[in-house]
């Protein structure tokens, strides 16, 4: 375990942004966490869990408190009768557990890669992309409870997971330390994705685990901001769902409105109101834009401030609003 003093949260968060942190703890093993949380008692201060900082939007005065990182990197397959179970312990990048899966020709998580972030986080947020979700795949979560010190399981089942959404989103409070992932020897493709189509067409092979990781990381690497030159947090808001009779008021108003529908009701691509009804891509406000290729994704330049993050969000909401009546929510989360 090691701890420092006065962190700065830009420094580990993508969207460079925050001030410092009072300390921060890394973590190399459970006990280590233990030991964290502790430390954060003994101090008489407030703690939070950060993994890669990838969906975190940091305050610009820091965070007055013990901002504690899971290190733990272990994993591994097991066979079963219904696949291979994976483990991965909750400092695992993501995209290199996704890499490591297909090396191996397993399928479930390919859709999902070049996601940043690490495995503890995937299911708080029920990650997905290109038409899957982290959800398909959980068979369980491991969490140690801060108040009891007790380890439990947490079943897909009682995850309740939604639409980026989880009980470990909406009730914040335990620690993930890893993941159990059922994942398939034997499955099928799942390109009907407009972007994955179109890779096809154009002649990319999508017939194995690694070749779709690879056309995805290939998709998002031209609609995503180079962390090296500048930050950002991914797809800022959720794309919105609406009932049946809004989205048929919009379709008259947007014959070529695209809606999926999701249980009772219709999932809307955010990404095409904000470019084809509001021509915002490429929007600013002080540091922070809507990203010029995607519309949907929040960059920031270096140095930038959470408040004109916010500010921006702010303005595009108002605009959306104003526009269609649908008022927008974040996907990322505020570090507090």
């Amino acid at each position: 375990m090691t701890t420092r003093e006065s962190v700065s949260l830009a420094s580990l968060t993508t969207f460079r942004i925050g001030g410092p942190a009072a300390y921060v703890v890394d973590c190399e093993s459970e006990s280590d966490v233990r030991d964290a949380i502790a430390f954060a008692r003994e101090h008489a201060l407030p703690f939070v869990v950060l993994g890669g900082g990838s969906n975190v939007l940091a305050p610009d005065d820091g965070y007055a408190g013990v901002v504690i990182r899971p290190h733990l990197t272990r994993l591994s397959f097991d066979e079963r009768d219904d696949g291979v179970l994976a483990i991965a312990e909750a400092g695992v990048p993501w995209d290199a557990f996704v890499r490591e899966a297909c090396m191996r020709s397993l399928w479930g998580v390919e859709n999902l890669a070049g996601i940043p972030g690490s495995v503890g986080a995937a299911p708080i947020q029920n990650i997905g992309a290109y038409g899957a979700e982290v959800a398909e795949t959980v068979e369980w979560v491991e969490v140690l409870d801060p108040e009891t010190g007790d380890v439990t399981r947490v079943s897909n089942a009682d995850c309740a997971f939604g639409y980026r959404d989880s009980r470990f989103k909406r009730n914040p409070g335990t620690i993930i330390l890893r993941v159990a992932f059922l994942l398939k020897k034997d499955g099928a493709p799942r390109i009907g994705y407009a972007d994955l189509a179109r890779a096809q067409e154009q002649g990319t092979p999508l017939t194995t685990p690694s070749e779709i990781a690879a056309a995805v990381r290939a998709i998002r690497a031209k609609k995503f901001p180079d962390l090296s030159h500048e930050g950002t947090a991914g797809s800022f808001f959720k794309n919105p769902h609406i009932t049946a009779e809004a989205f048929a008021a919009l379709k008259e108003r947007y014959p070529e409105l695209p809606g999926f529908p999701s249980g009772a009701l219709v999932k809307v691509p955010l990404a095409w109101i904000l470019d084809r009804v509001l021509n915002l891509r490429g929007f600013t406000h002080g540091n922070a834009r809507l990203y010029e290729a995607q519309p949907l994704v929040l960059a920031t330049t270096f140095g930038a401030r959470a408040e004109e993050v916010r500010a921006l969000a702010a303005l595009v909401n108002a605009r959306v609003k104003e526009t269609t009546g649908i008022e927008l929510e974040w996907e990322v989360r505020e570090l507090a």
